[in-house]
């Protein structure tokens, strides 16, 4: 009877020396959050996300690979695009063209304006050769960036060389007794778009020939 006596005594007290320490643990970690730097961080993905955060990619996903089926449809197209060219059943086409770092959407008897200085002078014949994307009615074509110079030739014809209206530009400053009015005009460069024109197959390979100026 004194054993268990002395064996319950003896599990009571270790039962709460252990509790103590347990709790005496956590208090710390909830009053004194700078004992977390000397915990060794667990390289881990965020369990709970605000709504306003992005999901995180995955970068696990499996690309699928370039199958026969893919290659025959791509065939198929290349030659329906191919055949619309060399019968010209394409239709009225358009393009996207840069021309002094500013892009155009334009098509066949179109008049571009071309802000600034600029060096041809009326009546030369250009050919523009950043040609970003040309399409029809049927299909696209899309460079990357642009498109070769020798598949695509798009004609432009220097039509005009004016001014522009009066434009005003007013400086004024508060209570300083600063005003200052200037007017002025900006050069403009009419430019009619002659002909888009695609030459050859879209799947042949041609090397840039005859280039000598590029606008």
């Amino acid at each position: 009877m004194t054993t268990l006596f002395h064996l319950s005594r003896f599990l009571n007290y270790a039962a709460s020396n252990c509790l103590r320490r347990v709790a005496s643990a956590v208090i710390c970690k909830q009053y004194y959050p700078a004992l977390r730097l000397w915990e060794i961080p667990i390289a881990e993905y965020r369990t709970v996300k605000s709504p306003w955060m992005r999901p995180i990619p995955d970068y696990q996903t499996e690309v699928q690979e370039w199958n026969e089926e893919k290659e025959k449809i791509c065939i198929d197209v290349t030659n329906e695009i191919n055949n619309q060219i060399a019968t010209d059943s394409i239709g009225r086409m358009f393009a996207v063209v840069q021309v002094c770092g500013k892009q155009f959407k334009i098509t066949e008897h179109d008049i571009i304006i071309i802000e600034g200085f600029w060096p041809p002078n009326i009546g030369d014949q250009l050919k523009l050769e950043k040609v970003l994307l040309v399409g029809s009615k049927d299909f696209t074509l899309i460079g990357r960036p642009i498109l070769n110079r020798e598949l695509v030739s798009v004609d432009a014809t220097v039509i005009e060389k004016t001014l522009s209206h009066t434009k005003t530009r007013f400086r004024f400053r508060p209570r300083k007794q600063y005003r200052r009015i200037n007017f002025y005009r900006i050069q403009h460069t009419m430019l009619r778009i002659n002909s888009i024109n695609i030459n050859g197959n879209i799947n042949e390979k041609k090397e840039v020939e005859g280039l000598d100026r590029v606008y």
